[in-house]
């Protein structure tokens, strides 16, 4: 063993020579370095030609950069001339000596009595994920798991659960717990979203047909959700049709705003894909909206969800799965009576009244839910999502039937900040129709009836509908 670690110093101080070689080497005359200066500041002037000529900088904007350019040259021809005496200080030799004979025994004096050397190698990418989580959210999670095999139909459990598998790296799990949710919620077009992101994380990244028929769903009830509408040109680049993946991703870049945080992962796909097929990703990249803009649902996250629980921390999560049911749902009442305490001082938090409206539907306290999402859409009359569920929780129990003001309200916003949102289009449509608007009600089916595959069972009806228009 002793041999051993007289080799490991060795080595040790090998591998510092190069570093020692550094150190004792005179430093290089001035003139060189300003020279090799010259050269490349040179070059960023060509560059800032190219950009001018290419329309990627103004005039003042190059002539702007052409002058910081010679500033900092001229910098280099100052210090050019500085003495050699001052300029290069003679190197610190016996320091670097000193220093490449005590790192080898200093890194020994610290390994022997912390390092474990007989411990058995475990390759990074083979160690268990459950790992890297902290103990508490292990014992968390398993307690969790244990009472959602008493409750199977927790959907705020689930949810809570699916998001921690995903946070864990845990994609099929989360994939699991997903299914779970939507079978408890399966009309909810955001928790179509967070099942079709998991099973494409799962699946390495491949958007696969499951994927791509729940985030086309997603869109169909939410025509701005970021995350599906890039998946879906993801999905269209992994089927070869890169000019078909090139326009949903300029479409998004120009529906989203301008601090939107998933653009520059947008325009680099872009970059990517139009460079493939001989564009200019520059001509064919549409400008963002402004910043001020109302965002759309964030990529990459599970946007509003019906159901889904208040959010916990793992010290929460530990102490609710330790509690009895009838417990647990005292601290969620109790949270949420807190949240909606806060709301009274603070009405103009939108995403505040979104959780409460999420809330308040799990305790199926619908009216409260309504009031909540009434506060939303007062808070951020913007907000496509509150009025797409302000509109889910007013909508009639029959498609034929006139649905209340309230409801024709709501899918009247809905429809003028998404134009082709399929819902919107059906139901003002059946409000056109039955005030005898009849030129109204075929223009807004016929939108509808563009969208629908020629395969889908509503055409018919529709197309009759539309032919009894008088």
């Amino acid at each position: 063993m002793i041999g051993f670690w007289l080799v490991a110093a060795a080595l040790t101080a090998l591998a510092l020579l190069p570093l020692l070689r550094s150190l004792l080497r005179p430093a290089p005359p001035l003139e060189g370095a300003a020279a090799f200066a010259r050269g490349v500041y040179a070059a960023q002037v060509a560059e800032i030609d190219r950009d001018l000529k290419r329309g990627l900088l103004s005039e003042d904007q190059a002539r702007a950069a052409r002058a910081e350019v010679g500033r900092r040259l001229l910098s280099v021809a100052d210090e050019a001339t500085v003495p050699p005496a001052a300029a290069a200080p003679k190197p610190a030799q016996r320091t670097a000596l000193v220093l490449t004979l005590l790192l080898p025994v200093l890194a020994l004096g610290v390994y022997l009595p912390l390092g474990q050397p007989n411990l058995p190698a475990v390759p990074f990418a083979t160690r268990p994920k459950e790992a890297l989580a902290p103990p508490q959210v292990l014992d968390a999670v398993a307690k969790l798991e244990a009472t959602l095999q008493q409750n199977p139909d927790d959907v705020g459990g689930w949810s809570l659960l699916a998001q921690t598998y995903g946070a864990m790296a845990r994609p099929a799990d989360a994939v699991n717990a997903w299914r779970q949710v939507l079978r408890l919620t399966p009309e909810d077009a955001s928790v179509k979203g967070a099942l079709a992101e998991a099973l494409a994380v799962a699946a390495d990244g491949v958007v696969g047909e499951e994927a791509v028929r729940l985030f086309t769903e997603t869109v169909a009830a939410d025509a701005m959700d970021a995350r599906a509408r890039y998946y879906l040109g993801l999905a269209r680049l992994q089927a070869g049709d890169i000019r078909g993946a090139l326009d949903r991703w300029t479409a998004l870049v120009a529906d989203s705003p301008a601090d939107a945080p998933w653009l520059p992962t947008v325009r680099e796909r872009i970059h990517d894909a139009a460079t493939q097929v001989g564009l200019d990703p520059f001509a064919i990249t549409p400008s963002p909206k402004p910043a001020s803009a109302p965002p759309p649902p964030a990529m990459g996250q599970a946007r509003g969800q019906p159901g889904a629980a208040p959010a916990l921390s793992p010290e929460q999560m530990q102490a609710m799965a330790a509690m009895s049911q009838e417990d647990q749902q005292a601290t969620i009442n109790s949270m949420v009576d807190g949240l909606q305490a806060k709301l009274k001082d603070n009405p103009g938090d939108a995403d505040g009244w979104m959780r409460l409206a999420r809330a308040r539907e799990v305790q199926g306290n619908m009216d409260a839910a309504r009031d909540a999402l009434r506060g939303a859409v007062k808070a951020d009359p913007k907000r496509l999502q509150a009025w797409l569920e302000l509109s889910r929780l007013t909508a009639p129990d029959d498609a034929q039937t006139q649905g209340s003001a309230e409801f024709l309200d709501a899918m009247a916003k809905v429809l003028e900040l998404a134009p082709d949102n399929p819902q919107a289009l059906y139901y003002l449509g059946q409000q056109a129709a039955n005030e005898g608007k009849a030129d109204r009600a075929r223009e807004l089916w016929g939108r509808l009836l563009k969208q629908l595959p020629a395969d889908a069972p509503q055409r018919p009806e529709l197309q009759r509908r539309m032919d009894s228009l008088k």
